[in-house]
């Protein structure tokens, strides 16, 4: 899969509160340092994530905030925590409307032309064990997309759903510590496609 080289090295990135840096120095998370890693490489990168967006929120302003600008890559992410998991009484039910709702976003981003890069489920202390393996059944399934998925759980949860000791800016995002660890487990195999060598 490859991005549209006729749209040059640009990305955008969308999505809640973790996305858009919430936890780290001056908002300085795990895409700001994605994108001076591609500024480096010759992107040039936007973020308009916004703070408690779940998934429909995105869906209603993706055309707007994304497809209207034709990007060649867009970088997703949104978590479980916002779709209601912590509270649901049955966890299937923010877990299927996630997904499904992810899926629309990846389909639409296709369809602009845009390569779709989503950031799958991470931590979040006040997820139960029931609720800590919903996460990995959504990790599970995201597994098989069709499109670039960032893989973070098994990078960032401490084998109960939960970020590592130290981590934390609050229960539900990471510090400047684990916003680096975001950005560290991005694959290479990510950034040989996006032609990022420089790190």
């Amino acid at each position: 899969m490859q991005f549209d080289l006729s749209r040059g090295k640009t990305a955008i990135f969308i999505g809640s509160s973790v996305c858009e840096g919430c936890g780290a120095t001056d908002g300085h998370g795990w895409s700001a340092l994605t994108a001076e890693r591609m500024a480096r490489n010759g992107w040039r990168t936007s973020n308009c994530a916004i703070g408690g967006q779940t998934t429909a929120d995105v869906l209603l302003r993706l055309e707007r905030d994304v497809l209207e600008h034709r990007p060649a890559v867009c970088f997703v992410g949104l978590g479980l925590s916002n779709e209601g998991l912590t509270t649901a009484a049955d966890p299937a039910v923010p877990c299927g409307i996630f997904l499904s709702n992810l899926a629309k976003i990846v389909s639409a981003l296709k369809a602009g032309g845009v390569l779709p890069i989503v950031g799958g489920v991470y931590p979040n202390d006040e997820y139960t064990p029931a609720q800590a393996a919903w996460l990995r059944r959504v990790r599970d399934e995201m597994d098989a997309w069709d499109v670039p998925v960032l893989q973070w759980l098994s990078h960032l949860e401490d084998g109960h759903g939960h970020y590592p000791a130290g981590w934390t800016a609050d229960p539900w995002h990471p510090n400047d510590t684990g916003h680096r660890a975001f950005y560290e487990s991005i694959p290479q195999s990510l950034w040989t496609l996006l032609d990022c060598p420089l790190p």
